[in-house]
């Protein structure tokens, strides 16, 4: 049973559109972490982002009047945000510490490991081309992360990258548990409690490191709940009403816009290392894309 579809309120909107704008959203979000980093910590602001993500997508649950799965459904998605958690953490402490569009290009890497992840936990069969395609995709991270400064804060350089790269790796997990959930739960109770769970777990930190909030900030936080709601809503949106390989390229202008939020309110300048990094990590995630389009067209002949 596929995962029900949120309501469809954008008429005839091309789903390209529909993520290309999602995509937009996503990378407004990662410039206000960015720039909450400056001030607060990173368990801090992972903790009121996923707080304010409950306001807005549990107002979304109770209009819609969805009921919350059972036990055992709760069981897998508390199991499941424990890596959404971590991917969290670990991705805000990247924005933290590397230019966004740095950052944007370590977790384009993402999709390159859902197939060694879905075949160690889901038992699937990796193809030749998907292990290609992982080896590309790890040269264009090595080709990414050259050509900065050297200097005094190459320690706190190295603790970014790994971060943004683990973060990569807990990402693509999280995508390979909620194939186990789609069947059964619908979208917005699942990413109602995607963030749930991930405020459960945070609280006892934040509480215990004593960081409060100015409320001067409290606007930004909440925003960053909303406007990530707003980005799953538009990408589930474009993914209900078209093939994933037809939006799926939106995902690539990421890119564009972080460098844009990157140089206009942090005054980061992409390396070209940056750009062709980038090129050859979605050459690679497009090579994976292409195997398991060719696999489908010789699946239905047969």
């Amino acid at each position: 049973m596929p995962t029900p579809a949120p309501p469809n309120l954008f008429g005839r909107t091309p789903a390209l559109v529909l993520a290309m704008v999602g995509v937009m959203l996503g990378c407004v979000m990662d410039a206000l972490l960015k720039h909450l980093g400056f001030v607060y910590g990173v368990v801090l602001i992972a903790t009121l982002r996923y707080v304010f993500g409950i306001l807005f997508s549990g107002t979304a649950v109770a209009l819609m009047r969805l009921k919350l799965p059972s036990l055992d459904g709760l069981r897998r998605h508390a199991l499941r945000s424990v890596v959404i958690t971590g991917s969290s953490l670990l991705f805000v402490n990247c924005l933290t510490i590397l230019p966004i569009a740095e950052a944007t290009v370590l977790i384009f890497c993402a999709p390159l490991m859902i197939a060694p992840l879905a075949t160690w936990l889901l038992g699937e069969k990796m193809r030749p081309a998907a292990v290609l395609a992982l080896g590309v995709g790890f040269i264009g991270v090595l080709v990414t992360v050259q050509g900065a400064e050297t200097g005094a804060e190459n320690a706190r350089r190295l603790e970014g990258v790994v971060s943004g790269i683990a973060a990569s790796g807990c990402y693509a997990l999280s995508m390979v548990l909620l194939r186990q959930l789609a069947r059964n739960d619908h979208v917005v109770t699942t990413a109602f409690l995607g963030n749930v769970f991930p405020a459960i777990y945070l609280l006892p930190f934040a509480i215990a490191l004593g960081a409060t909030p100015a409320p001067v900030d409290l606007p930004v936080f909440a925003l960053t709940g909303l406007i990530g709601f707003g980005m799953w809503f538009m990408l589930t949106s474009a993914y209900s009403r078209a093939q994933a390989q037809n939006v799926a390229a939106a995902e690539y202008t990421a890119l564009i816009w972080s460098a844009a939020l990157g140089y206009v309110f942090f005054a980061e300048t992409p390396r070209w290392q940056i750009w062709a990094g980038a090129a050859v990590v979605v050459a690679a995630v497009m090579m994976s894309a292409w195997d398991n389009r060719q696999r489908r067209i010789r699946g239905l002949a047969d």
